[in-house]
């Protein structure tokens, strides 16, 4: 019963998302969104639990189709991969995704940036291009430039004993190496 109590909650979250798309008038149309922790625990991103983004949405209507236009700036909270300290890693993002109307639609037909949605359709909810944009923005590290941070959250002690060890590594590796090279008489 708790299971089916909680879903009715996420679903009425995301329906926050929701853009009309019968009845909306041809021509440009301007929305904004709030992202915070609630949006990703609601939509089950298990890559980012923490952030906050601020999403401006041009939508401009056609007869058959839609263009939207995504400007997404903000910031999620994750663990350094040097350091460990955490950090609040930026991004920036702008991206256009064109919605298509048709009659009969196969979700393989789906393009990347084009989406096919029925002509009967009356809403379209934006949750879970919100949440792509923000995942495919995430860089493959988890660092940042916390050299001209005035305020940096880095651990710059772990920072050195790890620079330190791996001197010491290739010292070691190096004087192997002359050892091994004496030998040779």
């Amino acid at each position: 019963m708790h299971f089916v109590f909680t879903k009715v909650i996420k679903m009425n979250y995301l329906k926050s998302f929701d853009i009309p798309i019968k009845g909306m008038k041809t021509g440009i149309h301007e929305y904004h969104f709030d992202i915070n922790a609630e949006f990703f625990e609601n939509i089950g991103n298990p890559l980012i639990k923490k952030g906050n983004y601020k999403v401006k949405l041009i939508c401009e209507k056609g007869e058959r189709m839609v263009v939207l236009n995504f400007e997404i700036s903000g910031h999620y909270h994750s663990v350094c991969d040097r350091c460990l300290a955490k950090i609040d890693i930026p991004t920036v993002i702008d991206n256009t995704v064109f919605l298509k109307f048709e009659e009969n639609i196969s979700p393989s037909k789906d393009l990347d940036d084009v989406i096919y949605i029925d002509e009967k359709d009356y809403k379209f909810n934006l949750a879970g291009i919100i949440n792509q944009l923000i995942v495919l923005s995430m860089p493959y590290k988890n660092v940042y430039d916390c050299e001209n941070d005035p305020n940096p959250k880095c651990d710059f002690k772990l920072l050195e004993r790890l620079e330190n060890k791996q001197d010491n590594k290739n010292s070691d590796i190096e004087n192997s190496i002359w050892d091994k090279l004496k030998d040779f008489n």
